[in-house]
């Protein structure tokens, strides 16, 4: 499948000027034909796209969000009014079709056992759990935008002592490593008291979302081969990955919290589907971000995200009502619903989501692929007991 919002080059600065000095109407064609990145772009380096994009975002902003979903015909339904067509509804997609994608490809998240989880991102029974999760993405919009903004501080200001400042003369490496791990529990702390600011309903959806982002990150045992990388980030090789990223004991957790939903929107929908880089993005720049650092503050970012989703759960209640973060009843109850739209022949929604790289892929563990071996070669094994 092609890319949806693929990304061209940057332009010279004499073409850029040529460019901007078109007429309003020209600009305005032209931008309506854009996708959401290429808009967004154009916002932040250029006054007067930004100024003529705000002005006609009534018209611009129904033909980029079709530019960029043009299948996705619930997440772009037409709105009562045009004066709803803004930059905050167009921005407001991402977050949207990243639930789409969630709720959709879940389904085929248990291959070992055939289930069929999700529901189709066309289907209106999935409305309620996809705004659920809508808000989980927002949430964590917020979450990695406070790890961007401490990163941006100088580590000066972090540590700012004459004791400090000697140490960064006579052992760099170290003052390095201390600033980080400054900038990390300063993040922390801001990430506990915006998650604490929350209400409990939003905390639940973030919560939600994630045990479905968890089904993302896969060591199947059909992941064998040289064009799978090893999950290196903690121990275990990955066997029991998915419920360490739900408890946030993996390092990976603390990575999706300094990335945020833009890792995501990359791989699932920004890039071209079709570039084996794609494929391979989130997994590839994990590896290559985990490499970089040294292991005390890798140690130092896993127990802080470990003890930041403890701080969720309690404020989301899962002790006290585990069904409000749970995604599962949601797709029981739609099985029922599919099942009884069969018996009344009634066609199923159609999907749109076939062609995204939606799976994470790691190399299944060596242990894992010999004990699966074990319990294929077992019936062929055992001796057959004969009668006397």
């Amino acid at each position: 499948m092609p890319s949806l919002c693929r990304r061209k080059a940057q332009p010279k600065s004499a073409e850029e000027a040529t460019f901007l000095h078109l007429p309003d109407d020209i600009l305005i064609s032209i931008f309506s034909q854009c996708r959401i990145d290429e808009i967004l772009a154009w916002r932040l380096t250029h006054a007067r796209a930004r100024s003529l994009i705000d002005e006609y975002m009534a018209t611009i902003a129904p033909a980029v969000a079709l530019a960029t979903f043009p299948h996705s015909d619930r997440l772009i339904r037409p709105l009562e009014g045009s004066t709803k067509y803004n930059f905050r509804w167009l921005k407001g997609l991402i977050p949207r079709q990243l639930a789409a994608l969630l709720v959709d490809r879940h389904r085929i998240a248990d291959e070992w056992m055939q289930s069929r989880y999700g529901i189709p991102a066309e289907d209106p029974f999935g409305d309620e759990l996809r705004a659920r999760v809508t808000n989980g993405w927002c949430v964590l919009r917020s979450l990695s935008n406070i790890s961007r903004e401490v990163h941006g501080t100088p580590a000066k200001s972090l540590l700012g002592s004459r004791a400090d400042i000697a140490n960064k003369l006579l052992r760099p490496s170290r003052f390095k490593l201390e600033a980080l791990v400054a900038k990390e529990d300063i993040i922390l702390s801001k990430r506990l008291d915006h998650i604490r600011s929350l209400p409990v309903q939003h905390a639940k959806d973030y919560k939600l979302m994630m045990a479905l982002l968890s089904a993302t990150f896969s060591t199947s045992i059909s992941n064998v081969g040289a064009e799978f990388e090893p999950w290196i980030f903690d121990w275990g090789d990955g066997i029991d990955g998915q419920r360490a990223f739900r408890k946030g004991q993996t390092w990976l957790a603390s990575f999706v919290l300094a990335q945020g939903p833009d890792l995501f929107w990359m791989q699932w929908w920004s890039l071209p589907h079709d570039s084996p880089q794609t494929q391979n993005y989130i997994r590839d720049l994990a590896l290559h971000t985990f490499r970089q650092l040294p292991t005390p503050l890798v140690d130092h970012q896993r127990s802080l995200a470990h003890f930041f989703q403890t701080v969720v759960n309690e404020q989301a209640d899962v002790m006290g009502h585990f069904d409000g973060s749970n995604p599962f009843p949601y797709f029981k109850e739609y099985a029922k619903c599919r099942r009884q739209r069969e018996l009344d022949n009634v066609p199923p929604f159609g999907g749109i989501m076939a062609d995204v790289p939606f799976r994470v892929n790691f190399k299944c563990p060596e242990e894992l692929v010999n004990r699966t071996a074990l319990l294929l070669e077992a019936p062929r094994t055992t001796p057959i007991s004969r009668g006397p």
